[in-house]
């Protein structure tokens, strides 16, 4: 009997490690999504690494790339070398994202 109530009880979505961090739906996958800003003497480097599905993923991505288009430039090497690289990173986090199927609604 201790065994069937066990068994019977729903995962949530936080234990599923296939469920979107932001939302809980699915199918979802770990991003590394980065954000840079250049400051003239300074960098601050951002990155985080979310499981997320094609919506949430889609949505961090841009919102993190917009604002290193905004706030990453002011510098040289943030100019040169820096944000480029974040810019074409986070590309392939939107590609990887995109890939995703759309995601659907737990069977829970």
């Amino acid at each position: 009997m201790e065994q069937a109530l066990t068994d019977s009880q729903p995962v949530s979505s936080l234990d599923d490690p296939h469920a979107c961090d932001s939302c809980g739906r699915g199918p979802a996958r770990r991003l590394v999504i980065r954000r840079h800003v250049g400051m003239l003497y300074l960098q601050k480097f951002v990155k985080i690494e979310p499981t997320l599905c094609r919506e949430c993923g889609t949505r961090t991505v841009m919102r993190y790339t917009g604002r290193t288009l905004v706030q990453g430039w002011w510098g040289l090497i943030s100019l040169v070398i820096a944000n480029p690289f974040t810019i074409i990173m986070n590309l392939v986090a939107l590609v990887q994202a995109r890939r995703l199927p759309p995601p659907q609604l737990s069977s829970i």
